[in-house]
């Protein structure tokens, strides 16, 4: 990995670290939903960069593209909750939750550390090769021969949950 391409992922990784606590903190939901889309972005550069195409597309797609475009959309045409303000749940939860997240890191540093003994590191030949073999096509050929069922059973499900969120939110006469 080039020096330009490290330089690309740790902008992809403050970007997405960054957008992520501004999400979390800031007291407005508008400003939280556009954030949330350059957190999305962040996510898909680095599954760029781990070799999965395949979700990097997905990740702007669906995410990118549809939930957080339809958050905005939820925002905008509810007047009421474009002029929320997040500000009375978060004073109180401030200390209690830098104290559990501090708590937390000595768990997850033997985790991960346990975690990278387990994992055999690939040289460096074979990770280069792996990324730049294209892992779109054979998803897209299986999906549609040996998961064509459950790929489009799950399509029906969603339609079902589609159509029933409509259902719900339509206006009691």
């Amino acid at each position: 990995m080039t020096n330009g391409m490290k330089l690309i992922l740790l902008i992809a990784e403050l970007l997405t670290v960054g957008s992520a606590l501004i999400v979390a903190i800031n007291p407005n939901i508008l400003y939280s939903a556009v954030f949330l889309l350059f957190a999305f972005l962040g996510v898909a550069v680095m599954y760029l960069f781990a070799g999965a195409d395949f979700l990097a597309g997905v990740q702007v797609v669906v995410y990118v593209g549809g939930v957080t475009i339809l958050i905005l959309f939820a925002i905008m045409l509810t007047q009421w909750l474009y002029r929320l303000k997040l500000k009375d749940i978060g004073s109180k939860f401030v200390i209690p939750g830098v104290v559990l997240a501090l708590g937390l890191v000595p768990f997850l540093h033997r985790g991960l550390t346990e975690l990278g003994k387990m994992v055999q590191a690939a040289p460096p030949e074979k990770m280069a090769e792996f990324a730049a073999s294209p892992k779109t096509a054979v998803i897209g050929k299986a999906l549609l021969t040996n998961y064509v069922l459950p790929f489009e059973a799950i399509t029906i499900l969603l339609l079902g949950a589609l159509v029933g969120a409509v259902w719900l939110a339509r206006p009691k006469a």
